[in-house]
């Protein structure tokens, strides 16, 4: 199959563009990120459990494994790395995993990241304990990479060759093939309007989290009331699992692209993230954040 190109953009919410995407305004370069040959860095992630997971070093440590996660409000290190790391805590509180519960977490301050290319500085992270995430992914998860590393960069994540690109946001230039989609933002999450085409027949037109730290193909609570939904564990990865159910859909309308035949799953987190696109849709495309 021929690899669409998605262009995500995140930002506030902006006028239909002849291309699909995920946007936001263009920020001021921020002088604390630097890269090593010119504005721009490509470098291959490894791909495990839906999750696309990338080599970083923090405070110039050796590399550890991070997940890429757009449905990440916070910048996450495991609580173990950071002890060894010797980084110091400053106060605690806690986050809404994929699972029931909260999570407890302690903040670090002015942490700077190295990844292939580039460099970039300044990071408030939170410690977590991310040895349940480790085992759902079953493979090395050291910490994870959410809306702050978003916020300054555009990300190109290429499914298909496994490859990512960070650009300087006043460097990026998307081809002419992408479509750019429109979306929103609401408390450090991503949402972008798309239509679930369900048996019945069910039409759900509605705002959905786009989660590239989900393995879902799609998540929506309107499973609950199909009677071909089969119950299931969801919300398995940081917090608790749950009950959840799922069902196949006829179909996801993203922009102009159609997706056929994705299971539709329900109900591992909050209410609020209850709803989102994840990267067993994402995985077809090539999509720029």
């Amino acid at each position: 199959m021929q690899t669409a190109r998605l262009r995500l953009e995140l930002g506030l919410l902006l006028a239909m563009c002849a291309s699909l995407s995920m946007v936001s305004p263009v920020h001021a370069w921020d002088t604390r990120d630097t890269f090593a040959n010119g504005d721009k860095s490509m470098f291959s992630f490894e791909w495990h459990s839906g999750l696309v997971i990338v080599p970083v070093r923090i405070n110039g440590s050796t590399a550890l494994s991070f997940v890429l996660d757009t449905g990440s409000t916070r910048m996450l290190i495991d609580r173990r790395i950071a002890r060894d790391l010797g980084l110091r805590t400053s106060g605690t509180g806690t986050l809404q995993g994929a699972g029931a519960g909260q999570i407890p977490i302690e903040f670090i301050q002015d942490i700077s990241l190295d990844l292939p290319g580039v460099k970039s500085a300044g990071y408030e992270f939170s410690t977590a304990d991310l040895q349940s995430l480790q085992e759902s992914v079953g493979t090395k998860v050291d910490g994870i990479l959410g809306y702050e590393f978003f916020r300054r960069f555009v990300v190109t994540i290429d499914y298909e060759r496994k490859e990512l690109i960070v650009t300087r946001p006043d460097a990026f230039h998307s081809g002419e093939a992408a479509q750019a989609l429109p979306i929103e933002l609401k408390n450090k999450w991503a949402f972008v309007k798309a239509e679930i085409a369900l048996p019945g027949p069910v039409t759900v037109q509605d705002s959905f989290l786009i989660d590239s730290g989900s393995s879902d193909a799609v998540d929506h609570p309107i499973v609950m009331k199909l009677e071909s939904r089969k119950s299931t564990t969801s919300g398995v990865g940081l917090g608790s699992p749950v009950e959840g159910a799922t069902a196949q859909a006829t179909a996801l309308r993203l922009g102009r692209y159609e997706v056929k035949g994705p299971t539709v799953a329900c109900c591992g987190g909050a209410e609020a993230t209850s709803k989102l696109v994840g990267s067993d849709v994402l995985r077809f495309f090539t999509v720029n954040f």
